[in-house]
């Protein structure tokens, strides 16, 4: 049920009071608006429960070696391997290397994390997705998710974006 997450989190601290479920989700906004009060965006619960939960969403991102695939991950963002690479900051052989090296991987994460989460608000429309990620938006200072991603720490203020408002939206 997609409405189980958020109202778990109610649950274990609100303990069924109305008053403080209404306080618990002022967190959850001030993250759609980008403010720094990030709890449930940086919360490392939210995200093991994000990753187990995208895990079938994106499964399509991992190649043969079961490692996310670097032009797979392109591809899906809409973005060619190269502007992955410059992204990134890695040559273009690292991105088009099966399995992809060391360290790769990691970096990949995130942007797989995004597009899960946002396949999943979409219904898995490839076209819409990779629609919402090159929409300016007011919430990431009129920047496109996408150019947001490809800054220094812009990955993270995507992440408690879209993780925010999903979890919001899971009521």
């Amino acid at each position: 049920e997609p409405g189980f997450p958020s109202r778990m989190m109610h649950k274990e601290s609100g303990k069924g009071d109305d008053a403080e479920r209404t306080q618990n989700k002022k967190p959850e906004l001030g993250i759609i608006r980008g403010s720094s009060d990030a709890q449930v965006g940086d919360s490392a619960l939210a995200k093991e429960f994000a990753q187990r939960a995208l895990a079938p969403l994106i499964s399509d991102l991992r190649g043969r070696h079961g490692r996310f695939e670097p032009r797979k991950v392109a591809g899906a963002i809409g973005i060619s391997p190269q502007q992955l690479a410059d992204c990134l900051e890695v040559s273009l052989d690292a991105v088009q290397m099966s399995p992809p090296p060391p360290g790769l991987e990691e970096r990949l994460e995130p942007f797989a994390m995004v597009i899960g989460i946002v396949r999943d608000v979409y219904g898995g429309d490839s076209n819409r997705v990779r629609t919402w990620l090159r929409t300016p938006r007011p919430e990431l200072e009129g920047q496109t998710p996408i150019d947001t991603m490809c800054v220094p720490s812009g990955i993270q203020r995507v992440i408690q974006f879209v993780l925010g408002a999903w979890l919001r939206n899971a009521d």
